[in-house]
């Protein structure tokens, strides 16, 4: 198969650093994403299970690790699992993404931006992975809310946001030199030193933002079709 000929190619399958549960990574080069734009797109997903069926067995441990807004904690996360997710795992599964190969793909890469984690958590993946893949690419964004995971390499902060909760764990990552990546229900709750998500205030794209690559410290009002489980579980309250 041509380099050109195909959307996405296999980075990583082995097990998950957080649990050992077997995981596989894709990176989709091309996106029609309305918020991020045209940027590479990596989901993490288990390798035995499709995304569906992992979140409604309370498997996706293996690739959301502590994440509490998981959908099999009812939680608010915005990725809708039956569609991206669901089809890159399906098309993975008919063999149309080959394993990543240096001299095939890296000149691919190399001229392009990339989410980490357009769905599942970086610090999946083993620090390496992550490593070769923002060493290549012009330019990163990634979230990660595995901090107080047992098994959580600090390395992955090099290229991810922690992904707060509450205004303490804000100003720990302050505190700390890290990014942060907030949920507000009102903009009043932001911080001196956060910035508003420029995609929510002014429709910019991330592939013409990037800010969010582990340095700054952004907020983004409640979105999604899952927002109401986000208020319901008041999970800034409960801090």
């Amino acid at each position: 198969m041509k380099p050109n000929k195909y959307n996405g190619i296999e980075i990583y399958r082995g097990p998950s650093i957080l649990d050992g549960s077997p995981i596989v990574a894709i990176l989709i080069f091309k996106s029609m994403n309305l918020k991020t734009g045209d940027i590479m797109q990596l989901h993490i997903m288990r390798e035995d299970l499709a995304p569906l069926k992992a979140s409604k067995r309370k498997l996706d441990t293996a690739i959301c690790g502590n994440c509490p807004h998981r959908h099999s904690l009812g939680g608010a996360c915005y990725v809708n699992i039956g569609q991206g997710p669901t089809v890159v795992y399906k098309a993975w599964k008919a063999g149309k993404y080959p394993a990543y190969c240096a001299t095939d793909h890296d000149q691919r890469i190399a001229a392009r931006k990339v989410r980490l984690g357009a769905y599942g958590d970086p610090a999946a993946l083993p620090f390496s992975v992550l490593k070769n893949l923002t060493d290549t690419a012009i330019a990163y964004t990634g979230y990660t809310h595995q901090l107080k995971h047992k098994n959580f390499d600090q390395r992955v902060l090099q290229f991810c946001q922690i992904s707060t909760d509450t205004e303490k764990q804000t100003k720990q990552a302050h505190a700390a030199g890290n990014g942060s990546f907030r949920i507000v229900t009102d903009k009043n709750q932001a911080l001196p030193f956060e910035r508003e998500c420029l995609a929510d205030s002014h429709g910019l794209e991330c592939r013409d933002c990037m800010k969010c690559d582990g340095t700054n410290h952004i907020f983004i009002m409640v979105h999604g079709s899952r927002k109401s489980n986000f208020l319901n579980n008041n999970i800034i309250a409960r801090g």
